[in-house]
């Protein structure tokens, strides 16, 4: 009896161990679908040799930066106090860094804008060192890791600092009150366009539909030349299309720049038609689609 009892507790055994040894294989599956998805994702772009990421969604610039705990320290609070200094100064530096990478339109980056002026890099400093600490942690390695933000949009953002450059005097709108659409979305899914600061639409023969020549400066700032939200769903639902948008597919990306969208000469005409009557261009009710087709 005493053998069949041992023999019933080992199944049990096995069957548990099994079992965790699945759940385990689930997980660590899991985690690298994240990581993969994570890296794949169209509006979370990351910077190279940077340690920071760009979120188009949310338009924020991110950074993280890491120090050591020094062994040499009076205290364990002290050595969490001076490898916090570390990381901040390191997150600082990788903002930075990750903030000369950003795509303004096209080829051309913040990096450009900064060796042409110096304005521009002075407003840029200032912009790195009033980040934010978004996130900070002690890691079981006896490191500490920060983690800081800054904004692309609104009065301290990124775009209110190269407003001067990017951004003309704004025109008189012509429009007239109580236009049929509230905003435009331009789905993007399946072609291969790429997010920036300051997109263009164009028609099919190369002339501008949107971009800055409609654009109002004080939008512009408030809330960016244009929305990347992740979802058709998300976009119908934001306040920045309205509650009757203008939706058009868009048939490519931009003639030179994969940051820019082509859309049909119909639907060109569509987008001149309904701004001449309510003029959301001009207030950047824009919403732009990219990534995978039918996502």
């Amino acid at each position: 009896m005493s053998v069949h009892i041992r023999r019933v507790a080992m199944y049990v055994q096995c069957c548990s161990s099994l079992r965790c040894i699945f759940i385990l294989v689930m997980l660590v599956a899991g985690i690298n679908t994240a990581i993969v998805a994570g890296q794949m994702d169209p509006l979370v772009e990351r910077i190279s040799d940077s340690n920071g990421w760009i979120n188009w969604e949310r338009q924020v610039v991110k950074a993280k930066g890491v120090g050591v705990m020094p062994g040499d320290c009076e205290s364990e609070a002290q050595a969490v106090l001076m490898a916090r200094a570390a990381a901040t100064a390191d997150a600082y530096r990788n903002l930075a860094s990750t903030l000369h990478g950003v795509r303004v339109s096209g080829e051309t980056y913040v990096r450009n804008f900064i060796t042409e002026s110096d304005e521009i890099r002075i407003k840029v400093e200032g912009l790195v060192r009033g980040a934010q600490i978004v996130s900070e942690r002690q890691l079981s390695d006896r490191t500490y890791e920060v983690i800081m933000q800054a904004p692309l949009v609104g009065e301290k953002g990124l775009i209110a600092e190269l407003a001067s450059k990017l951004l003309p005097e704004a025109k008189k709108s012509s429009a007239a009150e109580g236009g049929d659409f509230t905003g435009l979305i331009i789905d993007c899914r399946g072609l291969d366009v790429k997010p920036s600061m300051s997109p263009k639409v164009y028609d099919p023969d190369g002339l501008e539909v949107y971009g800055t020549l409609q654009v109002s400066p004080d939008y512009a700032i408030e809330v960016g030349i244009a929305a990347y939200p992740r979802t058709m769903e998300q976009a119908l639902k934001s306040p920045r299309a309205g509650a009757h948008p203008l939706v058009v597919k868009a048939v490519g990306s931009g003639p030179k720049y994969k940051t820019d969208v082509v859309v049909s000469a119909a639907d060109a005409q569509r987008i001149r038609e309904a701004d001449s009557r309510s003029g959301f261009l001009s207030q950047c009710k824009v919403c732009i689609l990219i990534g995978q087709k039918g996502k």
